[in-house]
C-alpha cells in the first residue's frame, strides 16, 4: 500500500506548480500565483525565494548538486537558484518569448521552450542565450525532456511532438493521430523514446525516435493527465492526472494502475519528480508537496 505524507507550503493562492529533486536530497517547487519559490532542504527545513513583483516562476528542472533553473514567463526570464536565492538571471532574447519548460544538460547548458515565440532557447555555461525555431506556428511549445544531447518537447496546440538530435539541428515534428489530443507533460524513457501526456484526450502517449507513436486511453477520459516522468525502476512512467486528483504509472506493456491522492485533502496535482530514493514529490496546486512512497 503506498504512503502519502503532506507539506502544507502555500494555500491556493501560492499555487505550487513545478517540482525538482536535486541531488543534495533538497525539494523544489514553484509557486506560480504567488511568484516564488520553496525549497525543502534534506534535513527538512523550508525557505522561500520571493522572485520580484509580476514573477509567474512555472517550470523548474534540477541544474546541479544543489541549484535549479526556473522559467518566468510573465517577466520574460529564465532563473538558477542556489540554496540561499537567486545566483543568475538571464533575459530571454525576445520580448514575449514566454518561457515555460526547462531542462538541464550534463554539459552545463539548459533547454527551455518559448511558448509565445514558437521556439526553444539554449543557454550556454556563460549565461548566453539562443533561439531555435520549434518548426510551429502558434503551436504553444510547452514541455520538454532530454536524452544525451537529444531533446523531445511538446507543441500543445500543434497538437505535436518534437524531436531535435543532437541538440541543435532541425526540430522534427510528429502530429498526433488523436485530433486536439493537447500534449503537455514529456519525459525520455531509458530506451531514447519519449512518453507524453494527452491532457485534453485522456491518453498518455509514447513515442519513439522514428516518429512512430502509440496512445494509451485512461480509465477516465476527462483525468486530465498533466505531467509525467520516468519510472527509475524499471521502466514505464509515473504522471500526474489534474482533473480526476489522481497519480498514475504506465509500465512498458501500457498497464495504467492509478493512486487516488484525495486523503492528503489537497488537489490539482500538476509537477512531480522522483527522488533518488524513489519517493514521488508531487506538486498540489491547492498548497502542498506530496511525498508518495509507491
Amino acid at each position: 500500500m503506498s504512503a502519502i505524507e503532506v507539506y502544507d507550503v502555500s494555500g491556493p493562492a501560492g499555487g505550487p506548480y513545478g517540482v525538482a529533486v536535486t541531488r543534495d536530497g533538497a525539494v523544489w517547487s514553484t509557486l506560480v500565483h504567488a511568484g516564488e519559490v520553496v525549497r525543502k532542504a534534506p534535513g527538512g527545513g523550508f525557505s522561500r525565494f520571493a522572485l520580484g513583483e509580476g514573477a509567474q516562476p512555472a517550470q523548474v528542472a534540477a541544474a546541479g548538486d544543489d541549484s535549479v533553473w526556473v522559467t518566468d514567463g510573465a517577466r520574460d526570464r529564465v532563473l538558477l537558484l542556489g540554496p540561499d536565492g537567486t545566483l543568475r538571471e538571464i533575459a530571454a532574447p525576445t520580448p514575449g518569448a514566454q518561457p515555460f519548460g526547462i531542462v538541464s544538460l550534463d554539459d552545463g547548458t539548459a533547454w527551455f521552450t518559448e511558448a509565445g515565440i514558437d521556439s526553444l532557447g539554449r543557454i550556454d555555461i556563460l549565461g548566453g542565450v539562443a533561439e531555435f525555431a520549434a518548426g510551429t506556428s502558434d503551436g504553444m511549445v510547452s514541455m520538454i525532456a532530454a536524452s544525451g544531447d537529444s531533446l523531445w518537447f511538446t507543441a500543445h496546440r500543434a497538437n505535436a511532438v518534437g524531436y531535435v538530435r543532437g541538440g541543435d539541428s532541425a526540430p522534427q515534428l510528429f502530429a498526433l493521430p488523436t485530433p486536439d489530443a493537447g500534449p503537455v507533460g514529456i519525459t525520455v524513457g531509458d530506451d531514447g523514446a519519449a512518453w507524453f501526456c494527452e491532457i485534453l484526450a485522456g491518453r498518455i502517449g509514447r513515442v519513439d525516435r522514428r516518429g512512430n507513436v502509440t496512445e494509451h486511453p485512461l480509465p477516465d477520459a476527462g483525468s486530465g493527465p498533466h505531467a509525467i516522468v520516468a519510472d527509475p525502476a524499471g521502466g514505464g512512467a509515473w504522471f500526474t492526472l489534474w482533473g480526476s486528483n489522481e497519480l498514475g504509472h504506465i509500465d512498458l506493456a501500457g498497464a495504467v494502475t492509478l493512486l487516488a491522492l484525495a486523503s492528503s485533502g489537497h488537489d490539482e496535482p500538476h509537477g512531480l519528480a522522483v527522488s533518488p530514493a524513489g519517493t514521488i514529490w508531487v506538486a498540489m496546486e491547492s498548497g502542498a508537496l506530496l511525498a508518495v512512497t509507491p
